[in-house]
């Protein structure tokens, strides 16, 4: 990085990156670490021209313990990040992984097919497709005078 540039960072993103890096770092379940009951779990939402994509970041999860119920126009999913297990540990020195319950609503701009919704887990990722819900055009309707 030039040392001399006026701002350190390139761009927009960067910026919404950051920001959202220092907000997670000062939320209360940084201070109680053991008590964190609702976690942030980072997701993208995507629109196009049949359907809404949602892919959450979600490694440590067991996609068994995932709860996906999607609804006319929000999707909502839920599941547990647990602690592992160390054996005779007698000193945490750093606690940066999230643990814990977590539920997230995500409501869509738009109608959605539940039915006809889509979820995979891979690479500790959640993608759910969820096709809009097709609105029938308006009919016109012949008036027939007496």
């Amino acid at each position: 990085m030039d040392p001399f540039k006026k701002f350190p960072i390139n761009t927009f993103d960067e910026i919404e990156r950051e920001f959202g890096r220092m907000l997670r770092n000062m939320s209360t379940h940084r201070m109680f670490p053991f008590h964190a009951e609702n976690l942030f779990i980072a997701t993208d939402i995507y629109e196009t021209v049949n359907e809404f994509i949602v892919y959450m970041e979600i490694p440590g999860v067991d996609p068994d313990k995932l709860s996906v119920l999607v609804n006319h126009s929000s999707v909502t999913v839920s599941g547990d990040r647990l602690r592992p297990d160390f054996d005779h540990t007698i000193c945490i020195h750093q606690l940066e992984v999230e643990y814990g319950k977590f539920k997230r609503i995500i409501s869509l701009a738009g109608p959605i097919d539940g039915e006809a919704s889509a979820s995979t887990c891979k690479n500790g990722f959640l993608l759910i497709r969820l096709p809009k819900k097709k609105i029938p055009s308006p009919i016109k309707v012949t008036i027939k005078g007496e």
